[in-house]
């Protein structure tokens, strides 16, 4: 049984490959099924920053109420819920043609989802402490190969039989995720709590606050311009249908890319000081966006993009794993909602300031890949100075040794 942890671990892996297939299918594409429904040009930034932002806006107010639930009745049974509900609900976009009732979708969709966060957590629960980095890391290659099918495959899928069955076909890909996280073993005991006691400490994190505060900051930082890369793509191209198979493969290269980086950050970090490692991958991700605001060519584009994410894709399981040794093993699904609390308003700010920059520079898209190099570039300094406050847990070597 020792090693059971390693079968739990594939299982929430496929889990999640085939959810982010399917979210990725789906998501990456919107701007051009907005111009699909007939959503004027001049309009279509504003509503694909809407879009973007309220879905994260909702799974952020969700998060913290379903990571409370995942404490009470189990990290499992949180993931299928996740699923299942995007099953239910992701072939319904291809029957909405009013882009106001697509935002409002958008904002019950990310109520009920959020497979990310779950599955995290699920991994902490079932994996032993002195392999939760590289477990955490292995995961983020599920998520970013799961990206990678859906992004090189949707734009062909869409071009074939059309946005409304590819929605259709999301909805399935969910349904088989849920299911396939049915096997996982899950040693989970209900977290007991008085109602005065739980009231008071709710709040009271303590130092976990300036943790928070990273998970808000990559957020903004690393994903405001992820939802207008299509939109450059064709400027660059300027041929609809080459957008968007074009948007597919860079897309696809950068999740090729983060399949091998996450698990290789992982590594890494488990055999030297992680602060070490968050602070070189956190630079790297600012400074190669520059040469992404001066693409002149989808080839130029791609390199810089697949280095971005070959650094980026390591932050956020490092903060997490962070977080983790900071906070208690009964209360990870109450600590893990808030972190999906600030990740998703992050997500939610960084959409529409995305979307305001362009506005602001005159629908010039290329303005908006500025303003994440110089946060990502101010990070380095704050995670030195949290690092004080809130230290990092030893890397796995030290805790096998301990162990022994």
């Amino acid at each position: 049984m020792r090693e059971r942890w390693k079968l739990d671990l594939i299982l929430v892996w496929g889990s999640q490959f085939l959810s982010l297939a399917a979210f990725s299918s789906a998501y990456t594409f919107m701007p051009f099924y907005f111009k699909e429904i007939h959503v004027p040009e001049e309009r279509l930034n504003f509503y694909v920053a809407l879009f973007a932002s309220a879905g994260n806006f909702a799974y952020a107010l969700a998060a913290p109420f379903w990571g409370a639930m995942a404490d009470r009745f189990g990290r499992k049974l949180m993931l299928i819920r996740a699923n299942i509900g995007g099953a239910i609900l992701m072939p319904c976009i291809g029957f909405i043609t009013s882009p106001d009732l697509l935002i409002g979708h958008r904002l019950l969709l990310g109520m009920l989802t959020g497979t990310v966060t779950a599955a995290q957590t699920l991994v902490l629960n079932t994996t032993p402490e002195n392999k939760r980095t590289f477990a955490l890391g292995a995961l983020t290659s599920a998520l970013f190969s799961g990206m990678m099918v859906g992004q090189f495959c949707g734009g062909d899928i869409v071009n074939l039989i059309g946005f409304r069955m590819t929605f259709a076909l999301c909805g399935i890909l969910l349904l088989t995720a849920g299911l396939l996280t049915l096997p996982v073993h899950e040693k989970f005991i209900p977290v007991q709590r008085a109602g005065s006691r739980r009231g008071k400490k709710r709040f009271d994190f303590g130092p976990v606050w300036y943790l928070l505060i990273l998970f808000i900051c990559m957020s903004i930082a690393r994903d405001m311009d992820g939802p207008f890369v299509p939109l450059l793509v064709d400027e660059i191209v300027r041929d609809h249908t080459l957008a968007l198979r074009w948007s597919g493969y860079v897309f696809g290269c950068c999740s090729a890319v983060a399949i091998v980086m996450g698990s290789v950050l992982g590594w890494i970090a488990d055999r030297t000081k992680v602060l070490n490692v968050l602070l070189i991958i956190t630079a790297l991700a600012g400074l190669m966006r520059l040469p992404q605001i001066f693409a002149g060519s989808v080839g130029m584009l791609l390199l810089a993009r697949c280095g971005m994410i070959a650094a980026a894709c390591g932050i956020e399981p490092l903060l997490l794993s962070w977080l983790a040794g900071a906070t208690p093993e009964t209360d990870h699904g109450r600590f893990f909602g808030m972190a999906g609390l600030f990740k998703g308003l992050g997500w939610s700010i960084g959409s529409l300031l995305g979307g305001g920059i362009i506005m602001i520079f005159g629908n010039r898209i290329r303005a908006v890949f500025a303003a994440p190099l110089v946060l990502m570039l101010l990070m380095v300094p704050l995670i030195r100075y949290i690092a004080g406050k809130v230290p990092l847990p030893e890397n796995g070597r030290k805790l096998r040794k301990k162990m022994q």
